[in-house]
């Protein structure tokens, strides 16, 4: 069955990826375009307090690009649970954080080398992204994305997907969802962790039961 999803989405995801090879192709040439990375983080955090993950969905140019072209590679195999896990997350937040102070402390306060700091974390992350990507479903770094994480506690109560008692678990929505996100489970609580979902509606699109929806 063939993924419905809300329109536009797909046209500026495509957009997006655009900056992805800029940055890391680009930026060897010229490291200033690592600042292009900041002003992303720049964008998501101001966004995050109003519609959660929305920029993971919608606009991040790795996550598009993983969705949009590994997909086209990927095996596709079930995320482990271990991904699935709050402090495996948080264990990968620690990790590339410590990597990315270690970096902008080396950096001093030469511009260009802050600016390549933050292209060297899209090679980092972009490398493991996709080695799994490969090997389990596309987006599977975006379950535990340092940058999702932390976009998911400045949204715990904001524009959440409401699952409601027409719920039939018919486990559709975790199909088609990117990160393989399952709202069923939440149907008794009512809601879905703010950053167990990246508000790319596709969820919405295809519930044969009209049971989810968005809403403070």
């Amino acid at each position: 069955m063939k993924t419905k999803e809300i329109k536009y989405r797909k046209s500026i995801q495509l957009l997006m990826i655009i900056f992805f090879p800029t940055v890391i192709v680009g930026g060897y040439f010229y490291p200033y375009l690592g600042f292009i990375v900041v002003t992303l983080i720049c964008f998501f955090l101001a966004l995050a307090p109003f519609k959660g993950r929305f920029f993971c969905g919608w606009f991040c140019p790795m996550g598009s690009f993983y969705e949009r072209v590994l997909s086209l590679f990927s095996f596709k195999r079930e995320i482990p649970s271990i991904f699935r896990k709050s402090w495996f997350r948080w264990l990968v937040f620690i990790a590339m954080m410590s990597i990315l102070t270690l970096k902008l402390v080396s950096a001093g306060s030469n511009p260009e080398n802050i600016a390549d700091a933050f292209r060297s974390m899209w090679i980092i992350s972009g490398s493991i992204a996709i080695l799994i990507g490969i090997i389990f479903k596309p987006r599977l770094w975006c379950r535990i994305c340092p940058m999702g994480s932390m976009q998911g506690v400045m949204s715990k109560n904001t524009y959440l997907l409401h699952i409601s008692d027409d719920c039939a678990e018919c486990k559709l929505c975790q199909r088609v969802c990117p990160i393989s996100s399952t709202p069923f489970e939440s149907k008794e609580k009512g809601f879905l962790n703010s950053e167990d979902c990246m508000r790319c509606f596709n969820c919405i699109e295809n519930c044969p039961k009209k049971a989810l929806k968005f809403s403070k």
